[in-house]
């Protein structure tokens, strides 16, 4: 009897993954496509728009599928189910009758509706009680009435009623598995549209955004029969879709309740599983996996992210005059000054918990540029163990589990460790996202035991990180405080 396989789509920033995963974790297979982004300044608009192309990320996605395909060869007929894991906030707008793209995926990172939050009578408490999301126009709603007021095909389309708006998995669902506009609670919430509390699109804020119930995804479970994808003769249930930050989460399996979850890229990204939908002051709370059965067992995170990681390296090099490369890193965390060496750091905004974008980072006095490399790596860890000490309201975390490219500093992952009282678990696992995608592809089995190779931190005494870390958080307040 042949084991079953599961396929897992996860649709990044950068590219397009497609993956084979057997029923224990393990992967068989993995093919990828690049989807560029282009950043652009129109003469007549203030905001730098930046944008993908949703046929060109859907060809992609179709030429992963032909190589699996070939890939496997008769095996094929093992791959039982199927998921997807996509940008949560990267949306375009698309005619529901033909399927044709009517504008290019307006990237997450893309801000042109920026303008509409202030024309709106709603404020951050009342979106994240409604969401549980700040008002922030990375999310989609100002994205949406941006297209709507903008580019005249989604005007006519609108009226001629064959206007589609969503996020991108739900124009790719409707190319690979039959015209139909769906979308998951995850990808839905990441429109600020999506109410949290009843789980469907929030009438009043359509109202205050200006957007038509009718131009929507209908809104389904996580694990839903999403359609069936057609791979040659073989016809493959689609079974789960997630934003990808959550699906990351079940790479491993199950998320751990007394875990912590940290991702250090471009900027960081911290997750915890929570079924308390009132977070602390400064986190979001997301939908992890919200069943179709209402009596199983349904998942939610706080998160936080932290801006500034290496989306700050042209800054920091510009500062220092130093390239910033591996090693000057680890030559920078080599240092242990006994004075105030702190960066208040603002580099894309301060975000959570404080949700600043009114704020110049700037450095203490009299700093090398070596040292000045050094309090810039320890904003980033300060700001995360702040987080994470929020968290610790749903009890200590006794597990800090840490990815990305920031965590192969294995000083990173110590300081961290030294500061939150916790071990700190490094796994490089590149693989998170569509791994954790397979995991619900596969219905979320307690026997998803993929092989982790992991560096393990344990806490140790450091009493010149604390100080740093204590003149970090006065120096903060005062920041956070002046007039």
């Amino acid at each position: 009897m042949h084991t079953p396989l599961y396929l897992a789509i996860d649709q990044g920033g950068q590219s397009t993954r497609v993956a084979i995963y057997s029923a224990a974790g393990e992967q068989i297979c993995c093919f990828s496509a690049v989807c560029a982004t282009t950043h652009h300044q129109p003469k007549a608009s203030t905001y730098e728009h930046i944008e993908q192309n949703g046929e060109e990320i859907l060809a992609g996605i179709r030429d992963c599928l032909q190589k699996i395909q070939q890939h496997l060869g008769d095996d094929i007929i093992r791959i039982k189910s199927a998921s997807f894991a996509g940008q949560g906030s990267s949306l375009l707008c698309w005619n529901n009758q033909t399927g044709e793209a009517l504008t290019p995926v307006l990237s997450w990172q893309d801000i042109r509706g920026e303008p509409y939050l202030n024309d709106i009578s709603l404020t951050h408490s009342q979106a994240q009680q409604l969401t549980g999301l700040r008002l922030s126009p990375h999310y989609g709603a100002t994205k949406m009435r941006w297209c709507l007021e903008h580019y005249q095909n989604v005007v006519q389309a609108k009226q001629d009623s064959c206007l589609s708006i969503g996020p991108i998995v739900s124009y790719i669902f409707w190319h690979l598995l039959g015209k139909k506009s769906l979308v998951d609670p995850g990808h839905a919430q990441r429109t600020l549209l999506w109410n949290l509390q009843r789980n469907e699109w929030d009438q009043s804020l359509l109202d205050i955004f200006k957007i038509p119930l009718a131009v929507l995804p209908r809104c389904t479970a996580h694990n839903s029969r999403f359609g069936n994808l057609n791979l040659g003769n073989h016809t493959i249930p689609f079974t789960a879709s997630a934003r990808d930050q959550g699906a990351s989460l079940f790479a491993r399996g199950l998320p751990e309740r007394d875990s912590c979850y940290i991702n250090i890229g471009t900027g960081a990204f911290i997750q915890r599983v929570s079924e308390n939908l009132q977070a602390p002051e400064g986190l979001l709370v997301s939908p992890l996996w919200l069943p179709e059965n209402p009596t199983d067992k349904k998942y939610y995170a706080w998160e936080a992210t932290v801006n500034g990681a290496a989306a700050a390296i042209s800054f920091i090099q510009q500062q220092t005059g130093l390239d910033i490369t591996p090693q000057a890193i680890k030559n920078a965390l080599a240092l242990n000054p006994n004075k105030d060496c702190y960066f208040l750091n603002a580099v894309g905004g301060l975000s959570a918990p404080y949700w600043r974008t009114d704020l110049q980072s700037q450095f203490s006095d009299g700093l090398s540029p070596q040292e000045k490399v050094l309090a810039w790596i320890e904003s980033v860890i300060f700001q995360i163990v702040i987080n994470v000490q929020l968290m610790d309201q749903l009890g200590a975390a006794q597990k800090l589990i840490i990815s990305g490219g920031f965590s192969r500093a294995d000083s990173v992952c110590q300081k961290i460790a030294d500061l939150t009282h916790a071990k700190v678990h490094r796994s490089d696992n590149a693989d998170a996202t569509v791994q954790g995608a397979a995991c619900m592809a596969a219905g979320l089995p307690q026997n998803w035991k993929p092989v982790m190779q992991e560096d393990v931190f344990t806490p140790q005494a450091n009493p010149e990180l604390a100080q740093r870390f204590g003149r970090w958080q006065i120096a903060m307040q005062r920041w956070l405080h002046k007039s």
